[in-house]
């Protein structure tokens, strides 16, 4: 009798995505975010004007008063948001619009205020320059590799031993 896997494992492959976000979540938790959809997105929210220039920092939610303070007490979160030193200025004068499209993309009006901090926005990165090899550099890598057999592995050893060989271009 075959055995089954055990209960919570599964052998189906996954999207990474699924994957990160068991990693990702407890980090956001502590900087005030319920999932990470909102960092992920951020670039869509605020669109291609500030997709570069800003970030979501955490989201500060208001303490309870206690229950005699009653439902309608209750404000909404402060959402903070790191932005480039240029961009701040314009972000400011936006305030409603963004807080609009956060508003909008959570689904509900769960940020009612934007605190804006000027700091580095961390960036996408930055793609590496091409590396270009030497006539000698790619015989080198054709004759470490000659001996394999098969065509499709020779092709991409040499690929990568003209990678390692290579040298990072000079601008």
């Amino acid at each position: 009798m075959a055995s089954s896997p055990k209960p919570g494992r599964s052998r189906d492959a996954a999207a990474i995505g699924a994957l990160v976000g068991a990693v990702i979540e407890p980090v956001c938790a502590k900087r005030g975010f319920a999932t990470a959809d909102l960092i992920q997105a951020w670039a869509e929210v605020v669109g291609p004007r500030y997709a570069l220039a800003t970030q979501p920092d955490k989201l500060i939610w208001p303490r309870r008063e206690g229950a005699a303070a009653g439902a309608n007490a209750r404000k909404g979160a402060t959402l903070v948001v790191r932005v480039d030193a240029g961009m701040a200025v314009y972000l400011q004068h936006e305030t409603a619009v963004i807080l609009e499209r956060v508003n909008g993309f959570l689904g509900f009006g769960a940020v009612t205020a934007l605190r804006i901090i000027q700091g580095p926005v961390d960036g996408p990165p930055q793609p590496r320059k091409p590396k270009t090899t030497s006539p000698a550099a790619a015989r080198e890598a054709a004759a470490a590799v000659a001996g394999v057999e098969n065509d499709g592995l020779r092709q991409a050893l040499e690929r990568l031993g003209r990678a390692v060989y290579g040298e990072v271009e000079r601008s």
